[in-house]
């Protein structure tokens, strides 16, 4: 049932599903559907936009296309659920390094790739780290979102208080903030924001989790001891109990509400607050992720799309992804649909337009910023997304703050990661 890159390209509107069903039983119908896996975007807009787009694409090419959302959490559980049945989706949006953790069921897409940056340029360092496995494209590029730092400046201008620098200054901050009743919101739970906070810091203060090699565990170090004495005052001092508990949303929340002061997030709870006409709005502003010790360190967040290899639609679930990425009047809007919270991973479209339709967007005009995936400066691979899928780091931060004595702490987050990498 494969059909060539030039049956599509000799073949327009609904002969594409012509010649596509003429390879079926015609008991089974005469058009192909596709069906495509997607987080529920913090930026609602983005998934509105994505609708429109695949209804577009049925119109345009005569292939149907299912888009299903579910939140992103539950994700994984549902691609393990996919892999273990060989059946469920065609297409999967996938986060950070999943394709490398899912190599061996993902179509190798290089084509496609390659045909992207003849369009749009290289693909952005993050996107190559998260689908460029092992010298093959798993997964397409599709956006990425950095984390910046999020907060009420009209607290900020009132209370008089400088707009932190480093992780240092965002403590002294912090304990106005909470005197004041607008605690810090850094969450020190089981999700991917406490990763991507908890990485950042790291990595500013010099700690490593897996050393450059990706076999040495290297979490235990005195770099990795004032990681979590700062995040012990911090706790103590400036934030509340809830973040042991918050989930990825939460934090956007609780700046949204009146309550945090200041987040470390991409730019979704202003863009929530923004189009919802919320009251905190207008006080909300963003810079950019902190400094330490180290430098200053950043985290980015590639998404990809990726194809299972036992899906029977491989040939039409590339053409969404030359339709959604590929033709720039389209990848553009949907890139303004998502307002800043998803950019373009690709090198010749950085200066996208979407950047000036705000002012309060000038924090992701970080030129030079140092940005790294998880497990940086380990190389990418599935093992450093099994240690994500196990979240040791924020495991090992919620036990510290809690009681469990630093060192202790620590050395129980080694141990998981030996394991690990160990392959056990």
């Amino acid at each position: 049932m494969a059909l060539s890159r030039r049956a599509f390209l000799t073949t327009s509107g609904g002969g594409v599903a012509a010649v596509l069903a003429s390879r079926i039983p015609p008991a089974r119908g005469q058009q192909w559907e596709i069906s495509y896996l997607c987080w529920n975007n913090f930026a609602p807009a983005s998934d509105k936009k994505l609708s429109e787009i695949g209804q577009r694409f049925t119109k345009d090419t005569g292939i149907r296309i299912r888009i299903d959302h579910i939140a992103h959490p539950q994700q994984p559980s549902k691609y393990a659920s996919e892999v273990q049945t060989q059946a469920g989706h065609d297409l999967v949006e996938m986060r950070m390094h999943f394709p490398w953790l899912y190599e061996p069921q993902l179509v190798d897409v290089s084509d496609l790739v390659a045909e992207l940056e003849r369009k749009h340029g290289k693909v952005l360092s993050s996107g190559y780290e998260g689908a460029h496995v092992n010298g093959i494209w798993r997964a397409v590029p599709q956006y990425h979102g950095m984390f910046l730092a999020a907060y009420r400046e009209d607290l900020f201008k009132k209370a008089g208080l400088k707009v932190p620098d480093t992780w240092e200054d965002l403590y002294k901050v912090g304990r106005e903030l909470k005197k004041m009743g607008h605690p810090i919101g850094i969450p020190i739970s089981q999700n991917y924001d406490s990763i991507s906070t908890a990485s950042a810091v790291r990595w500013c203060y010099g700690s490593t989790e897996v050393d450059r090699d990706g076999k040495t565990v290297a979490i235990n170090s005195p770099q990795t001891i004032e990681v979590v004495e700062w995040y012990k005052k911090v706790y103590r001092d400036c934030m509340e109990p809830e973040v042991l508990s918050w989930s990825d949303a939460s934090n956007n929340e609780s700046l949204q509400q009146g309550k945090a002061g200041w987040i470390h997030n991409p730019v979704s709870a202003y863009i929530v607050a923004r189009d919802k006409k919320l009251v905190t709005a207008d006080g909300l502003n963003h810079h950019r992720s902190l400094a330490g010790p180290a430098g200053r360190h950043e985290t980015d967040v590639p998404r990809s799309i990726g194809i299972w290899k036992f899906s029977k639609r491989i040939e039409p679930a590339k053409e969404w992804i030359r339709y959604l990425l590929g033709k720039r009047e389209v990848y553009d809007e949907y890139i303004m649909s998502g307002s800043a919270f998803n950019l373009p991973i690709y090198t010749n479209l950085q200066d996208h337009p979407v950047l000036k339709t705000d002012p309060k967007y000038a924090a992701l005009r970080n030129e030079g910023a140092q940005y790294h995936t998880y497990g940086w400066p380990a190389p990418p691979s599935d093992k450093v997304q099994l240690i994500t899928n196990s979240f040791i780091l924020p495991n090992m931060l919620a036990k510290a703050v809690t009681g469990t004595p630093t060192r202790e702490a620590i050395a129980w987050a080694e141990n998981e990661m030996q394991k690990i990498i160990a392959g056990s």
